[in-house]
C-alpha cells in the first residue's frame, strides 16, 4: 500500500522484479469524473517509460474517456475490461508483453485491482483513492474496503 502513484518508481518496481505496469485510470491516475490530468501523473509515467517500465492502463471506465487519457500520455489501454475477472488481466499482460510474474497492477480498490491481480499471478499496489468514488455501489464497497484494510482478516491488519 502507498498514498499515490508517486511513490511507485523504477527503484520500488526494480525491487519487486516488476518490468511491466497496469494502471487503473480512475481514482488511480485522477478522481472520478475529471476531465484534465495533473501534470505530476504525466511526469511519473514519463519517468516510468523512460526507465523501460511498459504501461498499460485497464479500467472499468468507458471506452471513449479511456482512449483519450491512454492517447494524451502515449500508452495503451483497455476499456470497459471487466475487472476484476481473469480475462481482463489474461489480455492486459498479453497487450503489455510481459509475465504475470513480473508485471505489477496499480489501482485504489481492493475488490477489483488488488484481487484481479492477485489472481492472475500479478503484483499488487494499492494506492489511496483520490475521491470517494462517483457512484453509489463504489462509496459503499470504499466503506467495506476501509473495515479490511484497518481490521484486517480475522482481526490481522493487513501487510502494509
Amino acid at each position: 500500500m502507498v498514498a499515490s502513484v508517486h511513490q511507485v518508481d523504477a527503484e520500488l518496481l526494480s525491487s519487486l522484479g516488476v518490468r511491466g505496469v497496469v494502471v487503473d485510470l480512475d481514482d488511480t491516475l485522477l478522481a472520478a469524473g475529471d476531465d484534465a490530468l495533473d501534470p505530476s501523473v504525466e511526469a511519473w509515467l514519463a519517468g516510468l517509460k523512460r526507465a523501460g517500465f511498459p504501461v498499460l492502463i485497464l479500467s472499468n471506465g468507458e471506452r471513449r474517456r479511456v482512449a483519450a487519457f491512454a492517447q494524451q500520455l502515449g500508452i495503451q489501454a483497455m476499456a470497459l475490461s471487466g475487472k476484476p475477472f481473469a480475462r481482463a488481466f489474461t489480455r492486459a499482460l498479453r497487450r503489455l508483453g510481459t509475465p504475470a510474474s513480473a508485471t505489477a497492477m496499480v489501482g485504489d480498490q481492493l475488490f477489483t485491482d488488488v484481487l484481479g491481480a492477485n489472481l492472475a499471478g500479478m503484483r499488487s499496489i494499492l494506492v489511496q483513492p483520490l475521491s470517494p468514488g462517483k457512484l453509489p455501489h463504489t462509496r459503499m464497497v470504499r466503506r467495506l474496503e476501509r473495515m479490511i484494510l484497518r481490521g484486517g482478516v480475522h482481526g490481522r491488519p493487513v501487510h502494509r
